[in-house]
């Protein structure tokens, strides 16, 4: 796990050279005396002035890393501040009771931790990851500890958020998706894990969510959810999980979710994973999405969200059900099967949390048996629909194709288009994309006008695009539909390489 102030020493260390900056006037001697006197006592001392002066504390912090550019006391302040809010974040108050300074450009926005969260802000933009990271963790903190009166994020009519605070949580939420797409990520191993743990404190805002959403925040936490060796995979995965499931409380997220391989992720995490913390999250946030459907919130999110976050849901108080729309629906309909072995798999393992033993019996018996009575060509359908293509069998059923080819030019070839449209779309999954191949083939093989209507489509443009791609399978099952799409005749020539 990584923690914000286990690469501190360093740099509190090699403190500061701050007769330097008194030389050139960069900082006040009232500053200047106020972080000496704090940075020279021990841990006690230091709790005791921040309880008598800790305004004037705050305020000349934020002063310096306001005023001051080089990173040598830029990082020295921020391991201090850091390392107070760690220890007590109850500080936090300090900083959000500094004012905007006078001559700032938006004075008459002041109050409210306008100042802190503006400077913090900032410095996210830093050349080096030590100063993101904690400003980063300063602003988490920051918004976590906002007065009573911001709890809930206030937006003006044209859907800007209206307080200082509002502000910080947008563009901090907007900011941990770029990073976590990053590839590669800023930081090789501190990146990752820092941004998901901060994105999971912000999302438990519920007005953050939408926000994130639009910021593409389904498709940052879908390469998360992955099993490997290690130990900072297991905090990794929590706290990734913890994001899907308090995603799941906004349906729009719910969508993005489906479509983008975060339900295969969940399901892969809740069958591989051995801590029963992460496969309790994963379970939470399948049982969420598979409840029911609508496009609504529930009241269950604000009892499980609490005044302090939602972290209780993966730490035993899950909560109840939450509304989902149709995409999420017709996704889990795709994997019917998948999930019903997940869930009889997940009941060999001797688990005793109650939540757990709960969410689970959930989806043995509520969604496994509806999707039951779905067809093969209603689960083919949905799974097109959802845009998260696999390897189920309606794909590989020859009796399957024969029957049901004619039925991708309904409405206007709608379900053709999704799949062409699946095609090129340069963030789908390997996986997709080779199924995507696959069923552009076998309907050019198994409807008379098939090869044409795919060209028409532009879907052998995409096929032919793909023969580049770095994943061997979508290479080869691009290959195939290549190949079906310029003979006639394939059912033919398929036979004759059978019998050679």
């Amino acid at each position: 796990m990584i923690n914000p102030t286990d690469d501190l020493r360093e740099v509190l260390e090699r403190g500061a050279r701050w007769n330097a900056l008194l030389t050139s006037r960069l900082v006040t001697d009232e500053d200047l005396q106020a972080i000496q006197r704090y940075e020279l006592r021990d841990e006690d001392a230091r709790a005791d002035m921040m309880d008598e002066e800790g305004d004037a504390c705050a305020r000349a912090f934020l002063n310096v890393l306001s005023d001051v550019s080089q990173t040598e006391y830029v990082q020295y302040v921020l391991a201090l501040i850091t390392r107070m809010l760690s220890d007590d974040k109850t500080r936090a108050s300090h900083f959000l009771a500094v004012e905007k300074k006078k001559d700032d450009d938006d004075k008459g926005k002041g109050g409210g931790g306008g100042e802190a969260y503006a400077v913090f802000l900032r410095l996210l933009a830093a050349p080096d990851w030590f100063t993101r990271e904690k400003a980063m963790f300063c602003l988490t903190r920051l918004i976590d500890q906002r007065p009573a009166r911001d709890k809930r994020l206030r937006f003006s009519e044209d859907g800007e958020p209206a307080t200082p605070a509002g502000v910080a949580a947008v563009r901090l939420s907007r900011w941990l998706c770029r990073e976590l797409s990053a590839d590669p990520p800023f930081h090789p191993h501190r990146a990752v894990p820092s941004c998901v743990t901060a994105l999971a404190s912000l999302l438990s805002i519920r007005e953050v969510r939408p926000v994130a959403t639009r910021a593409g925040v389904a498709r940052a936490v879908a390469p998360l959810l992955k099993v490997t060796a290690g130990p900072h995979n297991v905090q990794e995965l929590y706290e990734a999980g913890l994001c899907a499931w308090l995603l799941t409380f906004h349906p729009p997220a719910c969508d993005a979710m489906a479509r983008c391989g975060v339900i295969r992720g969940l399901m892969e995490v809740a069958g591989a994973a051995a801590k029963e913390k992460v496969v309790r999250v994963a379970t939470l946030a399948l049982r969420n999405l598979a409840a029911a459907t609508g496009a609504r919130e529930t009241r269950g999110e604000e009892e499980e969200a609490g005044s302090d976050g939602t972290r209780t849901a993966a730490d035993g108080d899950g909560g109840g059900v939450v509304g989902v729309s149709g995409v999420v629906g017709v996704s889990l309909a795709a994997q019917e099967l998948a999930l019903r072995k997940l869930v009889q798999n997940l009941r060999l393992r001797d688990f005793h949390d109650e939540e757990l033993l709960a969410a689970l019996a959930d989806l043995e018996d509520g969604v496994l048996a509806r999707r039951k009575e779905a067809s093969s060509w209603d689960r083919y359908r949905a799974e097109v629909t959802s845009g998260a293509l696999d390897w189920t069998a309606a794909h590989t059923d020859e009796g399957f194709w024969r029957e049901n080819a004619s039925k991708l030019t309904d409405n206007n070839c709608q379900l053709l288009r999704m799949l062409v449209a699946a095609a090129s779309d340069p963030g789908a999954e390997p996986r997709t994309l080779a199924v995507v191949c696959h069923d552009l083939g076998e309907f050019a093989t198994h409807y008379p006008a098939g090869r044409f209507l795919v060209q028409d489509l532009k879907g052998k443009d995409c096929a032919m695009r793909l023969l580049a791609h770095a994943d061997d399978e979508v290479r080869k099952q691009a290959l195939l539909c290549t190949q079906k799409l310029l003979v006639q005749k394939w059912q033919f020539l398929g036979g004759e390489v059978s019998s050679a």
